[in-house]
């Protein structure tokens, strides 16, 4: 653990001149926007993942040999790359809520032009169940992004990035074509049950259903570290 920690320390150092400031006044700027009940807060969780990109351009580059350097087992700089993408993405997701809640309780959108104030106080004014739909949006986020990444980190570790990228070409191209193909099937009443069960229509259907993407999210992001360790920590760096 020791080893991981000090791995999470170092990379957050490499990093913190480089994306965190940038990344800090997004989130600020959200945040301001949110007390005016403009939620732009649900892209936080796409500027999370810029605190960790230069981690992941280093350890898919040639200067990768500077982990070789370190003295850390490889196992640890696998698990701290995977802790790293899954709990910065995870504190995104965290920051859009409170987004959410700013924007769900906050009056100062009367401050605002006309026609944006109509906006914003349709939001705040939006039936629970239906306001818990961007909670949801932000968890689905969360979790799309979170298991792509974890999934080409593993197979940039075992194979190359070069045969990741490929793969999640195909990946990427599968799901839009059946997120496409249950959409318009869902549009045209076809599938009720399903929707149902991805749409649920109470505010607590959608508070489980966020607990599972989450707990669905954290076991794909351990499965794949697990993978990665097993296979991947003997190799060279």
């Amino acid at each position: 653990m020791n080893d991981i920690m000090k791995m999470i320390r170092f990379d957050l150092i490499s990093v913190s001149r480089l994306t965190v400031p940038y990344v800090a006044i997004f989130a600020a700027v959200c945040i301001i926007a949110a007390l005016f009940s403009l939620p732009i807060g649900i892209f936080c969780v796409v500027s999370f993942v810029m605190i960790i990109a230069p981690v992941q351009g280093i350890n898919n580059s040639s200067c990768k040999r500077l982990y070789g350097m370190l003295p850390v087992n490889r196992s640890a700089v696998i698990k701290a790359l995977f802790i790293e993408i899954t709990f910065t993405l995870f504190a995104g997701e965290l920051l859009a809520f409170l987004c959410f809640l700013i924007v769900r309780n906050s009056s100062l959108y009367k401050m605002l032009p006309e026609k944006v104030m109509h906006f914003a106080e349709d939001l705040t004014k939006m039936p629970e169940k239906e306001y818990t739909m961007l909670y949801m949006l932000a968890a689905a986020a969360f979790a799309f992004i979170t298991i792509i990444l974890c999934y080409a980190q593993m197979r940039s570790e075992i194979k190359s990035m070069e045969a990741a990228i490929r793969e999640l070409i195909i990946i990427i191209a599968v799901f839009a074509a059946a997120v496409s193909f249950i959409s318009v099937m869902i549009y045209n009443e076809k599938l009720d049950a399903l929707k149902n069960i991805l749409l649920p229509t109470t505010s607590a259907g959608k508070w489980l259903l966020i607990a599972i993407l989450n707990a669905v999210t954290l076991a794909a992001a351990y499965l794949f570290c697990a993978v990665t360790v097993k296979k991947a920590s003997d190799k060279e760096l």
